[in-house]
């Protein structure tokens, strides 16, 4: 019996070291309930752009951005069951249906091609690309088709005695291969004008083929064989065989690992493999693959991204990046971690286990081990109610605990064991992962200061103090002093402080052997925390009960330097933090959130963080590992934290107007073509769907837009689509703003211009018709008005020539009249020289005045003429001593100027008659012509005679030649106001001022 147990724990030593926790990679499932149009998946297919196509039972599908677009036979599609898709080198995609020949899609429109074209077989199961060909394989064989003319050509089968049913295709030096499932391996020579079909390895039962570098792995009944192509050329036909499961599809990535999709047909032994050292690993359930019928795989190598496609359960995506590993850890709850050179040390609800570096399972230290340390401790008769100190109030131990019935709390490392603390007491381990010390104290949070002191937390009874833990030498402080920690859930120690964070009484810190408040002493008024972690600057880093994370400085003096908002954050409750390089990682309930440098990121499910019930965090050099209940994470910082890539571009999916959809010629490829929609007003409500272009997270897309570039952006949406209803005429640039929370981005596209062109009473047409209608009708008016005040002006141009000619004639027989009497007196006098003078000076001045008098204007040349005749023939009434001048102004041009005609003779007249008498010693006579500004012609009369005396005695006469004067320039110059100005003084003279405007 004795011999039996050495045994046993000999195996268990040599065994647990060899144990191991599966790592599972990220992935998702993907079937009817997403969009897939069938569970049953026949092939999937990667095009040049890296869109994910499905071939199901029930129609293609398309996958971008996480959403399907799903073709069946209403859209064009020959058939609806597609058991393969490819892409020639013109970029058309083809379709191998079972039963509907194969489909060709320009990306408008289907072509189909079956045994009325040539084809040799409806039931086509493969579609192979070789430059300007595509080689279909069918159930009876092969048929080629020309890309460009689309003509098929079919070579003659070889004999068989079963359908010959083409599988599989693949290329090699240029030569293209196929294997018939029930005759082995063929080469097609096209060196003449028909191809032929040559024999290269007959054997049975080939369901598929790859070549990669040299090898060539050809699935077979349950095993593949694995041939060299170099020998297969030589004729040498031996391969190596491994497997348990038929393979129907391979991939590699781009770490030149080689995964196969199985399916045993009769046989439950399907599934994802990796194939290693020519063995097939089941790696199925670390890629979170749950199905066994498995007919699809494939890689994409931009996103590091492996699609298995299964018969019965749709597509699984896989992310092989390795950034978030996961761990079920055997379902363990896991407490907390900690690490000792290479090795990780996990403290769990079942107890504490140790791993290597590769995650090895080095030991485990069960619950029962604890109860026997606890156990061992009382039976060496210690007084467990005194070393509990009940006379400061410690929460009392039970005893009585069995082993299943154990709480762990945490893990603290110091120097070179790790203390864990419990319902049964706290426990020391050493590096080696044995239990060293047993401390008989009940404390929820406990840890070491900076100059290694233990310090102990009391629940509702203060802080204890040790000097020396393991002879509990110390001192306690009571909670009724203002500066004792209380309710303390972490203990941080950096450089030569340390920290006691409190869930409702704020920071304490104990320094110098002394604690410290800095609620009470004010000097953070901050009471509600929950985690503090340390930067890579030393800077301390808390995060509060209700959400907000403040980053401090407290070395010289205590300074909070940033407060980082918590509706910043993504999620409510912050269950842990930690800090690396310039980032702080904050993890709620809802994923791990990224701040660096005023970026916020968002880790969470789709990533790969499928648990984010965090109960513990550590960061051990680039690696942070992640506890949850049911297992842990670890994630790769440097991979996670490194430049994102993000979406690419926009592309409009779908656009229905009015609820209408547009017309399918509108599309290429699924795409909307224009940049441009043009609608009448009365088609102005868009609906609008697009698809972000080459991004692996959907999920962390947010969306807005505006209409115009001065206007507002629209709050953020997660869904790929727009609405604009009832838009008003006008033109609308509309631009899609994208919000990565993966990369913290925002990128701004232009989505596409819309017209919403005006009613017709709005456009540009209808508006210079109505302007020129208007145009012409007000033309019309004000020329008719022009015209009638052009006819006004002339009627009264001729009624003032009426008028002044009625004056001219008014002052003409005044003259003649006067003029008669002086002749009269020549000849009562028998002064017959003077008498024939007169009469000869007045006939010329007669002729002057009927020349003149019927012109609106004459030159003031004319006119001075007519003066100086006037004035020879009155002054020769005063025997010739009225001495006369008449000055004209050099500015004048005598020639051109006019003046109205006989316009001053009234008032020359006047002084002949009323200025002299024959006392007058010196009777003088002055008149001049000078140009003033604003083109003013100013007249002067000046006479040295009687002046106020003279206007006395002929007031009637003067007013009356001058009221003429002045109605003559009135009637003919409206604008000069006041003409005429009249200056006498008494015995002086008088002077008058005629101004005419020119």
């Amino acid at each position: 019996m004795q011999k039996l147990k050495k045994t046993i724990i000999y195996f268990c030593f040599f065994l647990v070291p060899f144990l191991i926790f599966g790592q599972y990679l990220p992935s998702r499932n993907y079937s009817t309930k997403d969009g897939l149009p069938n569970n049953a998946v026949r092939s999937l297919f990667l095009d040049s752009e890296n869109v994910l196509w499905i071939g199901t039972e029930n129609g293609v599908s398309r996958m971008e951005n996480g959403s399907f677009f799903n073709m069946d036979e209403l859209d064009g599609l020959g058939h609806n069951s597609c058991w393969d898709i490819s892409q020639d080198t013109n970029g058309n995609m083809w379709f191998a249906s079972y039963g509907g020949g194969v489909s060709k899609f320009n990306g408008k429109k289907f072509t189909i091609f079956t045994t009325k074209d040539g084809l040799l077989a409806n039931k086509t199961r493969k579609v192979f690309p070789y430059k300007n060909k595509m080689y279909v394989g069918t159930e009876q064989g092969v048929s080629i088709i020309d890309i460009n003319t689309n003509k098929v050509v079919t070579p003659k089968m070889p004999t068989h005695k079963e359908d010959f049913i083409c599988i599989s295709f693949f290329e090699d030096d240029g030569e293209v291969y196929f294997t018939s499932i029930f005759d082995g391996l063929y080469k097609i020579d096209e060196s003449g004008e028909i191809p032929k079909i040559m024999p290269i390895i007959l054997h049975k039962n080939t369901y598929c083929l790859a070549l990669f570098s040299s090898s060539l792995y050809s699935a077979n009944d349950g095993f593949i064989d694995k041939f060299d192509i170099l020998d297969i050329k030589n004729r040498k036909f031996t391969s190596s065989k491994f497997g348990k499961s038929t393979v129907w599809q391979f991939a590699k990535d781009k770490r030149n690992s080689i995964f196969a999709a199985a399916w045993g047909v009769y046989n439950p032994n399907g599934g994802l493999f990796r194939i290693e050292d020519d063995k097939m690993i089941d790696v199925s359930n670390q890629y979170g693959i749950d199905s066994k019928v498995l007919l699809n795989v494939v890689y994409d190598k931009t996103k590091d991204i492996l699609y298995v496609g299964s018969n019965d359960k749709g597509i699984y995506k896989v992310r092989l990046d390795k950034i978030i590993d996961y761990s079920p850890f055997d379902g363990s709850s896991v407490i907390d971690f900690e690490n000792f050179d290479k090795r990780k040390f996990l403290l769990h609800n079942k107890g504490v286990t140790i791993l290597d570096s590769n995650k090895e399972i080095l030991k485990t230290i069960s619950l029962s081990e604890f109860k026997n340390v606890e156990q061992a401790y009382l039976n060496k008769g210690n007084n467990s109610i005194n070393k509990q100190g009940v006379k400061s109030r410690d929460f009392e131990l039970n005893f009585n605990i069995k082993a299943d019935g154990i709480v762990f709390y945490e893990m603290v490392k110091h120097k070179n064991s790790f203390w864990i603390g419990s319902n049964i007491g706290i426990f020391e381990i050493n590096s080696l992962g044995k239990i060293i010390n047993y401390v008989p104290k009940h404390s929820l949070k406990f840890g070491f200061s900076s100059n290694d002191k233990f310090i102990e937390t009391i629940t509702y009874a203060g802080v204890r103090v040790y000097d020396d833990i393991y002879k509990l030498k110390s001192k306690h402080y009571s909670k009724f002093e203002k500066d004792t920690p209380q309710y303390i859930v972490q203990i941080l120690s950096n450089k030569d402080k340390t920290y006691l964070l409190s869930v409702f009484n704020g920071l304490y810190v104990y320094h110098n052997n002394q604690f410290q408040s800095y609620l009470a002493d004010e000097i953070w008024k901050e009471k509600k925390f929950k985690h503090i972690t340390i930067n890579d600057k030393g800077q301390l880093i808390l995060a509060a009960e209700f959400g907000n994370v403040f980053i401090v400085e407290d070395s010289k003096t205590f300074k909070v330097l940033k407060t980082i908002n918590k509706n910043k954050l993504v999620g409510k409750t912050i269950l842990f933090l930690e800090a690396y390089k310039d980032c702080i990682l904050i993890g709620t309930e809802k994923g791990m959130n990224i701040y660096q440098n005023g970026v916020f990121r968002l880790i969470d499910q789709e990533q790969g963080l499928k648990d984010c019930n965090f109960t513990t965090s550590q960061i051990f050099k680039n690696q942070l590992w992640l506890g949850t209940e049911k297992g842990f994470y670890t994630v790769d910082l440097d991979k996670l934290l490194k430049e994102q890539i993000t979406v690419l571009g926009i592309a409009i999916s779908k656009i229905a107007v009015n609820n209408i959809p547009i017309d399918k010629f509108n599309y290429k490829w699924f795409k909307y073509t224009s940049n441009k929609l043009v609608r009448d007003y009365q088609q102005n409500s868009f609906s609008i769907d697009f698809i972000p272009k080459g991004y692996p997270f959907p999920e962390k897309l947010k969306f807005r837009y505006r209409l115009k570039s001065n206007n507002r952006w629209s709050p953020y949406s997660d869904k790929a689509n727009l609405f604009f209803p009832y838009l008003p005429y006008g033109d609308y640039l509309v631009e899609v703003e994208v919000f990565d929370s993966n990369a913290g981005k925002s990128t701004i596209f232009k989505l596409v211009d819309i017209c919403v062109e005006p009613p017709f009473w709005f456009t540009w047409w209808f508006i210079s018709l109505i302007i020129l209608f208007i145009s012409s009708v007000v033309f019309y008016i004000i020329n008719r008005k022009r015209n009638i005040a052009k006819d006004k002006a002339c009627k009264e141009k001729q009624v003032a020539e009426a008028k002044f000619e009625a004056l001219s004639n008014q002052m003409n027989p005044h003259f003649i009249y006067n003029t008669l009497n002086s002749i009269q007196a020549y000849v009562g006098s028998n002064d017959e020289r003077n008498s024939s003078l007169y009469i000869s000076e007045f006939a010329g001045l007669m002729r002057k005045t009927l020349k003149n008098s019927p012109k609106q204007t004459i030159t003031i040349k004319d006119e001075v003429e007519y003066l100086k005749s006037y004035i020879f023939i009155e002054n020769m009434r005063f025997k010739g001593r009225i001495s006369s001048e008449i000055y004209i102004d050099p500015l004048i041009d005598e020639a051109t100027l006019e003046v109205y005609p006989m316009l001053l003779q009234p008032f020359v007249e006047n002084v002949f008659v009323h200025a002299f008498d024959e006392s007058h010693p010196f009777p003088k006579l002055k008149i001049s012509f000078e140009i003033l500004e604003s083109k003013i012609l100013e007249c002067k009369i000046i006479d040295n005679g009687k002046g106020l005396n003279t206007r006395k005695q002929s007031k009637f006469h003067v007013s009356r030649g001058i009221a003429l004067a002045r109605e003559r320039i009135l009637l003919l110059q409206p604008a000069n106001v006041d003409p005429i100005k009249i200056e006498m003084t008494e015995n002086d003279g008088t002077t008058v001022t005629i101004r005419l405007l020119f």
